[in-house]
Formats: C-alpha cells, sequence, structure tokens
C-alpha cells in the first residue's frame, strides 16, 4: 500500500508514484471481454491471428479499468478522492494475456476549485508500461477532484 495522500494541496505537478505491477491472464481477458468487449480478437485466440494484432489481446477497456483499479486499490488517493468527471486514454500497443505491466501515477497539472468548496482538480497521468520491452500500452489523464 502506498502512502496515502492527505490533501490537494500536499502535491505538485512532476509527483509521481509507481504503484506495482499487474498482469491479465488469459482467463481474466476472455471473461472480461465475454462481459463487456466482445470482438473476436479478445476472445478467440485462433481467430484473433486473423486480426490486425495477430494473436489474442486484452481489451482496451479492460486495461484501463485494471489500471485505475490498481490506482484506487494503491491507496494513493483513499483519503482525497472524490471522484472524477474524464479520462483520456491511448493504447499505444497492445496487451498480451501475461504480460506484467509496471503502474505509474503522476501529477500533470493542479488547481483549486472555482466555487469556493474545500476541493480541487486534479489532472493525473496513469501510465502502464510492460516490463518486457518498456513499451507503454495505456496512458490514461484523469480528471480526478480532490479534497483540500
Amino acid at each position: 500500500m502506498t502512502d496515502p495522500i492527505r490533501s490537494l494541496d500536499d502535491l505538485a505537478p512532476g509527483m509521481a508514484w509507481d504503484l506495482g505491477t499487474l498482469t491479465l491472464s488469459h482467463e481474466e481477458v476472455v471473461a472480461f471481454a465475454s462481459n463487456y468487449d466482445p470482438q473476436y480478437f479478445h476472445l478467440d485466440p485462433v481467430a484473433a491471428r486473423e486480426s490486425i494484432f495477430g494473436e489474442l489481446v486484452a481489451s482496451g477497456l479492460h486495461t484501463l479499468s485494471a489500471v485505475f483499479g490498481r490506482v484506487m486499490g494503491s491507496g494513493l488517493l483513499a483519503q482525497v478522492s472524490l471522484g472524477g468527471n474524464q479520462i483520456d486514454t491511448k493504447w499505444p500497443a497492445p496487451l498480451r494475456p501475461g504480460e506484467e505491466i509496471a503502474i505509474r501515477t503522476e501529477v500533470l497539472e493542479l488547481r483549486p476549485s472555482r466555487s469556493g468548496r474545500p476541493l480541487g482538480i486534479a489532472k493525473l497521468k496513469h501510465t502502464g508500461k510492460r516490463l518486457s520491452d518498456g513499451v507503454v500500452v495505456i496512458e490514461a489523464v484523469g480528471t480526478h477532484f480532490l479534497r483540500r
């Protein structure tokens, strides 16, 4: 578990945290895709050979959910998170079942609420990078509302 942030005011652009690694198994990839993104290249290894990926890959939505789950489960934002309203996401490379990725969160931007309420807005970049070759598989910039 990561030491929790206590206030938006404790943050500064450029601060970053390494939040461990995660791996999505073949079974997890297929189960998620079956429920939420039933495309053949997430479900069928044989059919996936004919896709632009050439093999079975995790859904980008699954990758985003897993990374965000790791961020929230780390405890980093547990005392300050008030929700959010946007996540801009890029998937520059596919994530294959069984590949381990390292998760990192970085502060990009901070601003106090204009409403006068004791909160502020933080733009945080959440990145997942394959350990095997250092390739980024996901970059998500989230707009988070945090207590002050």
